[in-house]
């Protein structure tokens, strides 16, 4: 997915990549009505749970890092 991207350049790309999921979700949810937007919600409900996928993403990626100078330091 990520091509010849160095760590910092995933870590930026997942990062805007919530930012703007973040923006739609806010947009999406001011759009809200007591009826009628249910395929609103449905898709609020999807993009939040993209956020977490890409924020866990974020997580594994600093462990692996972390892991990786480990590796280093005692070699």
């Amino acid at each position: 997915m990520f091509g010849n991207l160095d760590t910092q350049e995933k870590i930026i790309y997942n990062i805007d990549k919530i930012e703007c999921l973040y923006d739609e979700v806010e947009l999406l949810k001011s759009r809200v009505k007591e009826h009628g937007t249910g395929t609103l919600i449905t898709a609020i409900g999807v993009m939040e749970h993209r956020i977490q996928e890409l924020k866990q993403e974020l997580r594994d990626m600093e462990k692996q890092h972390i892991w990786q100078s480990l590796k280093n330091e005692r070699s």
